[in-house]
């Protein structure tokens, strides 16, 4: 289903030769597991799942490629797949910048999202920080005022999979669907 290129994700596919198109996108660390990075076996549950749903999912440490020059691995999921998605799922479980900024690009884009964490305090942390700092600069221009508002309005579900069972996310992601049609 993914949403239309605007001129502005047309000419970043120009410049940069891009002419994937996902419906999902996985906001997370994508570092390698050598520098901490233990949760690519998640992710790639994940990606099943959404593949189980017939959905093409992005998961960044599959498609990008860490020789690429720093613009085009910043460019390519934050100014093309995610204004063009359809939801992102941001994992909270392994912090990171590249993390926060893929959750920044789908707040500034109005892209849904979906909240998986295992632990409720990564959860409330989060929601924290974002109030007070990660998406307060979209906050004017999104007419919000109150910072404790900024998640909620594209907050879409956020779910709880301390025991690694996703099966929650695929009956998310459906309910998102539904909503859609």
């Amino acid at each position: 289903m993914s949403r239309k290129d605007t001129p502005l994700t047309e000419g970043l596919r120009n410049i940069l030769g891009f002419r994937e198109n996902y419906d999902v996108v996985l906001a997370c660390a994508f570092e390698p597991e050598e520098n901490g990075n233990t949760k690519f076996e998640l992710y790639d549950k994940i990606g099943l799942v959404v593949k189980n749903i017939s959905k093409r999912p992005y998961l960044p440490h599959k498609e990008l490629n860490l020789n690429w020059p720093l613009g085009k691995i910043y460019s390519i999921p934050n100014g093309i797949v995610i204004p063009t998605a359809d939801v992102v799922i941001a994992y909270l479980g392994l912090p990171s910048s590249a993390g926060g900024t893929m959750i920044g690009s789908a707040v500034q884009s109005k892209i849904p999202i979906i909240y998986l964490y295992e632990k409720t305090e990564d959860f409330e942390s989060f929601k924290i920080r974002a109030d007070t700092i990660t998406l307060g600069t979209s906050m004017v221009d999104r007419g919000i005022l109150d910072r404790r508002d900024c998640t909620k309005d594209l907050e879409f579900d956020a779910l709880n999979i301390r025991d690694g069972n996703l099966k929650n996310l695929k009956d998310c992601l459906i309910r998102f669907y539904q909503t859609q049609q």
